[in-house]
């Protein structure tokens, strides 16, 4: 049987299941919403989902870390705070251990590695020999002065790259934008990175898997909406995409990054400079593929099923 952690509204996840169907594989989806309970049987485990359906630790073959991370109904924490505080930490301990029980089988990422940091791996691209941006951590306007040599050619983004939710009821998306010295407007303020700004030719969209890439050129430089990210969609006129083929000694510096990173899947984004530079900017391992998938006829959805399939 292959276990499948995701949530319940990752499209890619039910397409992959989908396609495990078609081979008559047994899967099941854990969604981090959907309660469980966990019981322990001294050697094994027991997984009960509130569809009624349940499954041993022992029956699961293959697994793929999508996204998310169980959400146990039946551990009754005490009400004392002190014996509380311990329960937690128990709890955090042997969730661990059943996910490292997991990473031991065929896989697809893991629990472990999901949550990438973005300096960590602009620093380890570096090292491997990739071109990355440089990253500025910026909290004080004088610091931010200093980097004016750059001719006002300075971008900023999140370190996290998620968005604020539920901000008065709005959801406001971190795009990556352009910033001078008059958009800066306190002598203090958070910790904030910014990089120079690197002009582009295109960016490239590659989805990794196994020691394989899918790439994807994204015309993002035809709007003037998406020149600087591409994720600020333009609905009315996509960016052209087509699929690309990344050069050889590319993918082997991105195979040494993910192999140092423990990684065999994950989408990686570029910019390609008009002078045909190619600059690293991130890898998210649960990031979104059906958009390289679809336009390219990459068809991964597939090839992730026959990756968890098992004799």
């Amino acid at each position: 049987m292959i276990l499948i952690l995701s949530n319940r509204f990752d499209t890619s996840t039910t397409i992959v299941t989908e396609w495990l169907d078609l081979e008559r594989i047994d899967w099941i989806r854990i969604n981090e919403e959907d309660p469980l309970n966990i019981h322990f049987l001294g050697s094994d485990i027991k997984f009960e989902l509130i569809n009624n359906k349940s499954f041993f630790l022992s029956e699961i073959k293959s697994y793929w870390y999508r996204r998310g991370l169980f959400n146990l109904a039946n551990f009754k924490l005490s009400s004392i705070k002190q014996f509380n505080s311990f329960q937690q930490f128990e709890t955090k301990k042997i969730i661990e251990f059943i996910m490292y029980k997991l990473d031991c089988l065929n896989k697809i990422n893991s629990f472990n590695n999901s949550d990438v940091n973005k300096l960590i791996i602009s620093d380890k691209a570096r090292k491997v020999g990739l071109i990355t941006p440089i990253d500025y951590l910026i909290s004080l306007k004088d610091s931010f002065k200093n980097l004016e040599s750059y001719n006002n050619s300075l971008i900023t983004k999140s370190v996290s790259g998620d968005c604020m939710q539920d901000f008065q009821n709005f959801t406001i998306y971190n795009y990556t934008k352009k910033i001078t010295l008059k958009d800066v407007s306190s002598d203090l303020f958070f910790p904030s990175l910014v990089q120079n700004y690197i002009e582009k030719k295109y960016e490239i969209r590659s989805f990794f898997l196994n020691n394989e890439f899918y790439s994807m050129a994204i015309l993002s430089q035809n709007s003037k909406q998406t020149e600087i990210d591409f994720r600020d969609y333009n609905k009315e006129k996509p960016n052209r995409t087509i699929p690309f083929k990344l050069p050889n000694y590319i993918e082997n510096k991105i195979k040494q990054l993910m192999d140092e990173l423990s990684l065999n899947s994950g989408s990686i984004d570029m910019i390609v400079t008009p002078q045909n530079d190619f600059v690293f900017l991130e890898v998210n391992p649960i990031g979104q593929f059906g958009m390289t998938s679809y336009p390219c006829n990459y068809n991964i959805e597939k090839l992730i099923a026959k990756t968890l399939k098992y004799d």
